[in-house]
């Protein structure tokens, strides 16, 4: 059960620093029907972009997380971490001796310690910076994921091994520690949203810091980026589907009810019948 005596549930709403470093924080959502009857309860995490909206994602999804039985986890990454000012460090996992992968992970750890609940996988959703991080967690640990949504990235890193990161993982062990399991990575559905209209034609400039010669070959927007990263995961044999949102362009809260209706899907598919 909840540990409702905790002085961070006092709040419930409010921001939670993360106390194994408290440069992050978190924020939830727990459904009045989580302190009644804990079991059967699901995490989803969603992780904002460049603008780090949080909350504004966490309060998005609490009706449906209401009405299907899921906390809310919002993760938050300041910008300049490193008193850099850098705005883009999590968007590619590692920034310094920084793992965002651990820093989310440690999170998990800390709510299922406050709230007496333990979950093995969860279900994971970014948006633009969000969905970089998104698709990046997911080559990194699929064992830990029911599903994973991926809203449109400005960039997108293929498998593929005739590229170093983030373009292409052929360094990806060597800078991670560990290989892509695709055998995991299959078990796991994913979801890629982008907004039709979401078609402004960029590429990073030199001087930045993501800056890649190789990145006008994924497309020319995120549209078109979006279109190669599924046909990449479609000829690995990975089980996903593309959402194109019609009437907007890059807005990641009118992406949401995409994103509910993923997961309700998958909550039907999984229910006994």
């Amino acid at each position: 059960m909840p540990a409702s005596s905790d002085p961070r549930l006092r709040f419930p709403k409010a921001q939670i620093a993360y106390a194994a470093d408290p440069r992050f924080s978190y924020c939830l959502h727990l459904p009045t029907a989580l302190l009644e009857d804990p079991k059967g309860f699901r995490l989803l995490i969603a992780v904002h972009g460049s603008a780090r909206g949080c909350m504004a994602y966490r309060d998005a999804l609490a009706p449906f997380a209401d009405r299907n039985r899921y906390v809310v986890l919002a993760p938050l990454f300041p910008v300049g971490v490193l008193g850099d000012g850098n705005p883009d460090g999590y968007k590619y996992i590692a920034e310094g001796s920084i793992r965002y992968d651990r820093i989310l992970l440690g999170m998990i750890a800390e709510v299922e310690a406050l709230l007496g609940i333990a979950f093995p996988r969860f279900d994971l959703f970014g948006f633009s910076g969000g969905g970089h991080f998104a698709h990046r967690f997911y080559y990194l640990h699929p064992d830990r994921l029911a599903s994973v949504s991926v809203g449109a990235p400005g960039g997108v890193t293929l498998i593929d091994d005739s590229r170093d990161f983030w373009i292409g993982t052929r360094d990806f062990a060597q800078r991670f520690g560990a290989p892509l399991d695709l055998e995991a990575m299959r078990k796991v559905p994913s979801q890629l949203i982008i907004g039709e209209l979401d078609t402004e034609e960029f590429v990073y400039p030199p001087g930045f810091a993501a800056h890649s010669a190789d990145m006008a070959s994924l497309g020319r927007n995120r549209l078109e980026r979006n279109a190669t990263l599924l046909r990449n995961w479609l000829e690995h044999s990975l089980p996903a589907t593309q959402t194109i949102v019609p009437g907007i362009a890059h807005a990641g809260l009118s992406a949401t009810p995409a994103v509910e209706r993923f997961l309700e899907n998958l909550v039907n598919l999984q229910a006994p019948a």
